[in-house]
């Protein structure tokens, strides 16, 4: 099944259409699914995710609303949120610390790049005001050093 390519190393595109062929697949006739089809697919793919809200969204409301102090409420809705995680960790498939961890990388880069582009956007009429007052202030300072020299 390897073939050799005449010497060159491994024919991957080969050996993926060989063991599709041999899987019953015809590359001929694959076409990508409707919207519909992709969407229920994800849907049932998140079942765990959607049955754990389900379950936990409810049950952190009644504890919240018990009327019982914080310090018992917190961490019971910290545990309840805890197992709303497991079924997003189950919905996606138990995932490795290696994707975690890429994954937390790539979302983290992301918010903070996002949070930076606001923060700039909204600082810009400070930082006119500071380059205005430092040119204002480098003028005057060489109109006083020109008046005494």
């Amino acid at each position: 099944m390897s073939a050799n390519n005449n010497g060159k190393g491994i024919d991957w595109d080969g050996e993926l259409q060989m063991l599709m062929e041999s899987s019953g697949i015809k590359l001929a006739e694959l076409v990508r699914p409707k919207w519909t089809v992709r969407a229920r697919r994800r849907i049932f793919g998140a079942r765990a995710f959607m049955i754990a809200v389900v379950i936990t969204g409810p049950l952190m409301w009644v504890t919240v609303g018990s009327g019982a102090p914080e310090a018992a409420v917190v961490p019971v809705l910290m545990w309840l949120a805890g197992w709303i995680g497991y079924g997003a960790w189950i919905s996606l498939g138990r995932p490795d610390w290696s994707i975690t961890a890429h994954t937390a990388r790539d979302l983290g880069t992301a918010g903070f790049q996002a949070a930076s582009r606001f923060c700039f956007a909204r600082s810009r009429p400070a930082r006119a005001r500071w380059r205005a007052w430092r040119i204002a202030r480098t003028r005057d300072r060489a109109a006083v050093g020109a008046a005494t020299a």
